[in-house]
């Protein structure tokens, strides 16, 4: 079944109507709400422009997401290398399977408190956190990315002699990259929600911390307003995050619409 597209502009048109009709909807439906629990639209973000204006915002997001980029570029580094090491040795990936299994299903806040009692309450747990979170579907998803690669491609290149190192950078990640690009998405949504987790505990600044004590205040049209803005954070960098890996892996398109041009030329209808 052939999809229609439609231009950039029309795209953005037909995602973003729904999202601003539900802001404008409770907008003017909460605009007269007294209640504490459920405060107006206009109040909620009235508590983020006084938190802005308060120049207190600012070094929340800069505590909050410098420990957020720390832990996702480390859980990039090692979640590929060790990726990469395990897809590429199947008798080492055999023998940690089960590890992987166990330790992948262990929910990632339990370590919470944990890591704090151990390590303390400076950035050096909050960004430990971060990175074990996002750690884990950065590695599957490479180990799988590697597998999914067919044997002859292997075949071939060991027939040719390529250097291991050069068979990496022009075999390897080429052909694990659309699923290395999925693990890496899944990290960057999951490192959001541990980078809040992780402020609610032995923290005396960042988003997470302004939340929790919002919310301890019973300040819950701040609290409100804290939420709301690390959701829209967490939009924004999932969309520059798409628009880099549609750009980055425009290859892999091209090369499915060639195989379905030769499918069509051949009479496949599948």
């Amino acid at each position: 079944m052939k999809i229609k597209t439609y231009g950039p502009v029309a795209t953005i048109l037909l995602q973003a109507w729904l999202p601003i009709a539900l802001v404008a909807l409770w907008f003017v439906t909460s605009a007269a709400s007294t209640s504490v629990f459920w405060p107006s639209l206009s109040t909620i973000l009235q508590t983020v422009v006084d938190w802005a204006a308060s120049g207190e915002l600012w070094t929340d997001l800069i505590f909050s997401f410098g420990n957020y980029f720390a832990a996702l570029a480390l859980a990039i580094v090692v979640g590929l290398g060790f990726g990469l090491a395990i897809g590429l040795l199947p008798r080492v990936g055999e023998v940690l399977s089960p590890y992987l299994d166990f330790f992948r299903t262990l929910p990632i806040v339990v370590f919470v408190p944990i890591v704090i009692l151990v390590l303390g309450v400076g950035r050096g747990p909050k960004v430990f956190l971060i990175f074990l979170a996002c750690v884990w579907p950065i590695l599957l998803n490479c180990i799988e990315g590697v597998r999914s690669i067919a044997p002859s491609v292997f075949e071939t290149a060991r027939g040719y002699r390529i250097p291991l190192g050069l068979r990496i950078r022009r075999v390897v990640l080429p052909g694990a990259a659309p699923q290395i690009a999925i693990g890496i998405r899944l990290a960057v949504t999951i490192g959001l929600v541990m980078l809040v987790v992780s402020e609610m505990y032995g923290s005396t600044e960042g988003v997470g911390y302004f939340i929790l004590q919002s919310g301890q205040r019973f300040q819950l049209a701040a609290a409100w307003g804290g939420t709301l803005l690390v959701g829209v954070i967490g939009w924004a960098f999932t969309v520059v995050y798409v628009l880099i890996e549609h750009r980055v892996l425009a290859w892999t398109r091209e090369d499915a619409d060639a195989t379905r041009r030769v499918r069509a030329l051949k009479g496949d209808s599948k």
